[in-house]
């Protein structure tokens, strides 16, 4: 039954914290929904709404949702249009068989367009630039040197002949030994900058830098390896499979594999239990979180095994493409869990705050009681400068 406050804000019991919070449709401190809904699976996973977008199923697959998740959902719109173009330029320069545009396209749009999403959400403030250079730079230095020191030895399953044969010992050492040693070093950046001790410990900002170094590794790995494209010629003469193979792979299925790989990493490493769960199986949720990481890292290794079997060049495609919606869903599930189980802000929830993924004045919460959203899928400057500017509650309309 609800009661009101001496502010006059209804509150309500939450049936899983048991703590009076302000009523609504979600527990401004645990996040679950108060009314029992059908279909809802264990209140630990609320997999009815994704904890970082409004109206989202957690099983709905959204590359915006889950790359972007700092952003609120109309943010998002001009990311989904970023992520339509680059795949029409990937397309377009298949097309036109301009193998030097394909491969610049490729290994930089969509390292560019996170790079593009650190901006807006507000990364350059909230990390010191130090820690981003660190990152890109470590990232780039790894792919460069890694390429370097293997590219005579896997020169037939990262070449342009893509489904070449390989067995027996090759195929152990170009299949899982050289793609393992690259998946270390890709996550290398991530684990570096959090011995650096960074200046927060939340998931989402743990995830920003592992993407981060994964994404500046692939795309300096993968302009490394394929640099002598360039010198192939304006127009290449390669067959137009072959050409659609290698946009797919080089600028789909392994950016965002190797995001989701060093996003889930790193939101694991940064992720903490708030001071009220520390005795509810602490290290659970951490454990789901690099489990899925590592379920990720097997994804990527298998990608290696891919190349070196003798596949169609079309099922390597479609394998590949696969293998990338896997990773983006183990992402979503890791950053989902991350948010709704991690430390929260301190709780004000005597104060109003607007909620940038609904438009809701609501009580400043771990979670909006409105529309479930975690008050930490927004940026510490954001969160700190709606804090600075919170909006005035009017007279109520009987006074």
């Amino acid at each position: 039954m609800s009661i009101e406050d001496n502010d006059g804000v209804p509150t309500t019991e939450c049936r899983i914290c048991k703590t009076d919070v302000p009523a609504g449709e979600y527990c401004g401190l645990c996040g679950c929904h108060l009314t029992p809904r059908k279909r809802e699976g264990p209140d630990w996973l609320r997999a009815r709404d994704f904890g970082a977008a409004p109206n989202e199923h957690l099983l709905q697959l959204s590359v915006a949702s889950s790359l972007f998740p700092h952003l609120p959902q109309r943010s998002r719109t001009a990311f989904r249009i970023g992520l339509v173009v680059l795949l029409a330029a990937l397309v377009a320069f298949t097309l036109l068989r301009l193998p030097a545009a394909l491969v610049t396209v490729a290994a930089l749009g969509l390292p560019l367009l996170y790079l593009i999403y650190l901006r807006e959400s507000d990364a350059f403030r909230d990390f010191p630039i130090r820690t981003i250079a660190l990152t890109m730079g470590l990232g780039i230095g790894l792919g460069v040197g890694w390429v370097l020191l293997t590219g005579a030895m896997v020169a037939r399953s990262y070449g342009v002949g893509l489904g070449t044969g390989i067995v027996g010992a090759r195929m152990l050492r170009d299949g899982i030994g050289i793609p393992l040693g690259g998946v270390v070093l890709m996550l290398l950046p991530a684990v570096i900058v959090r011995v650096w001790r960074p200046p927060s410990r939340e998931a989402l900002d743990g995830f920003m830098v592992g993407a981060l170094g994964a994404l500046t590794f692939t795309a300096a790995a993968t302009l490394t390896r394929l640099w002598p494209q360039f010198g192939t010629g304006v127009v290449s003469r390669r067959p137009m499979e072959s050409l659609l193979v290698e946009a797919g792979i080089r600028g789909v299925a392994v950016p965002l594999t190797a995001a989701a790989a060093g996003g889930l990493i790193g939101a694991a490493l940064w992720f903490t239990r708030p001071p009220s769960k520390r005795d509810q199986h602490p290290g659970v949720v951490r454990a789901v979180l690099v489990g899925f990481a590592v379920a990720v890292l097997v994804v990527y290794l298998g990608l290696g095994l891919i190349d070196v079997s003798h596949f169609p060049q079309v099922l390597m495609l479609m394998l590949y493409l696969l293998l990338a919606v896997i990773a983006l869903f183990l992402l979503r599930l890791g950053l989902h869990l991350a948010l709704l189980h991690e430390a929260h802000d301190e709780i004000r929830s005597d104060e109003p705050l607007l909620c940038p993924h609904c438009g809701h004045v609501v009580p400043d919460m771990a979670f909006c009681p409105a529309c479930g959203v975690a008050t930490r899928a927004s940026s510490r400057s954001s969160r700190r400068s709606r804090r600075e500017a919170r909006p005035v509650r009017g007279p109520r309309p009987d006074s």
